[in-house]
């Protein structure tokens, strides 16, 4: 399967970025440029998300991300490379990096690990499209109540000529995938934590509904390579809440 790949930059040095479940690239707007005065980043679509095409077998999982970047650092000619990931993806970079350790520096997961369930919560009864723009705003709110950037809207939804906003993904698939088992890795990716022999760095948002702390500090019981910071005042989606507070830890850890 073909899958939308992005790059910025030219540095020596190379960051991939994964981004969280059903979203894309776009996640990436302003992290992205940033990273780029510095380092070459790649970033990709997963399957259904985006640019990408949906899979018809409803291949959504964390094991088939990992092995999509697989492929991508392959036909991208990637060497060795730091590895950052948001949510779901934080997930399918933890295993990518445990399974692969000869290819990836430094990992940062961006409030994401591993949880007690199967099926993520986002994906319980997600409503497939909204009448208007006012009304996605709202629904979107609740996900950010700090507020996100002008251009965050248009990186999940598309605009129907009639003014109906739809996912930029699968989300249908993607519902579909969750009920038929959802990811068993998500509850044994602690096995993955434990395999990991670089530095990581979990990024986690004070306030995340999603992703509990107690967590991320037992991650960092279970190996000494993993360090935690606690970003205040964000919530799950830490890199929009607090862009420039998450930049300088990802470029503190990265140097």
């Amino acid at each position: 399967m073909s899958l939308a790949t992005f790059e910025w930059g030219g540095g020596e040095a190379t960051v991939v970025l994964l981004h969280g479940g059903g979203l894309s690239s776009r996640e990436w707007t302003d992290l992205a440029p940033a990273l780029a005065l510095t380092y070459r980043v790649v970033a990709f679509d997963a399957r259904g998300c985006g640019e990408s095409p949906a899979d018809p077998e409803l291949r959504y999982g964390a094991a088939t991300i990992a092995s999509d970047l697989e492929t991508i650092r392959v036909t991208r000619g990637l060497e060795r490379f730091a590895l950052v990931g948001h949510s779901f993806g934080a997930v399918s970079a933890c295993i990518y990096a445990a399974e692969h350790p000869e290819q990836v520096t430094r990992l940062v997961l961006l409030d994401g690990g591993p949880a007690n369930h199967v099926r993520p919560t986002s994906l319980e009864n997600p409503p497939l499209s909204f009448p208007s723009r006012a009304e996605a705003e709202r629904a979107l709110s609740r996900a950010l109540p700090r507020g996100f950037p002008a251009w965050y809207l248009d990186s999940r939804f598309d605009t129907d000529e009639d003014g109906t906003l739809r996912w930029r993904s699968d989300m249908s698939g993607r519902v579909q995938w969750s009920r038929d088992g959802g990811e068993p890795l998500l509850p044994g990716l602690w096995a993955y934590v434990e395999r990991l022999v670089m530095p990581t760095l979990v990024v986690h948002g004070a306030d995340s509904p999603l992703f509990p702390l107690e967590t991320a500090i037992k991650m960092g019981e279970m190996n000494p390579l993993v360090q935690v910071v606690d970003i205040a005042d964000a919530g799950h989606f830490v890199h929009i809440d607090q862009p420039e507070l998450v930049l300088a830890a990802i470029r503190t850890h990265l140097s």
